[in-house]
């Protein structure tokens, strides 16, 4: 298992263990460890592919080839626009560029990114998640 998987599981029984006797502010850090909802990967490289494999069994995976068009139009506008979810993704810098800004349009932030040098290209760890929203002072 790779350090990436386990970080998604080890933040989802973080979440889970977490959600009982927190306030506000509590409960959106363990909103924002759950799993995603989508995992975005570039099928053209083998590290982006093994990536999705590992979260295969829980999360559905979205596959791009570099384009993030017809991604954006199909499955993240649609999704957004009902509700800020968050997703992951391994990709090319270019198409996390893209999607990042898409992303902030949408009320979602970058929680986590890491650079990966693998296949010959830079490849980009992500993940957005919704922005905690503040009622009286607080995060909730």
């Amino acid at each position: 298992m790779d350090l990436q998987r386990r970080e998604f599981l080890a933040g989802a029984g973080a979440a889970a263990s977490a959600w009982a006797g927190l306030g506000a502010a509590g409960l959106a850090r363990a909103a924002a460890a759950l799993p995603p909802h989508l995992i975005v990967a570039d099928k053209r490289f083998a590290a982006a592919r093994a990536f999705a494999a590992e979260a295969a069994w829980s999360t559905p995976i979205a596959w791009i080839d570099g384009d993030v068009s017809d991604l954006w139009y199909r499955t993240l506008d649609p999704m957004w626009r009902r509700a800020p979810v968050s997703i992951a993704g391994m990709t090319e810098y270019g198409a996390f560029f893209y999607i990042e800004r898409l992303a902030w349009d949408r009320g979602l932030r970058t929680t986590r990114k890491t650079e990966h040098r693998h296949d010959g290209a830079r490849l980009i760890g992500w993940r957005f998640a919704p922005k905690p929203k503040r009622v009286h002072g607080e995060f909730a």
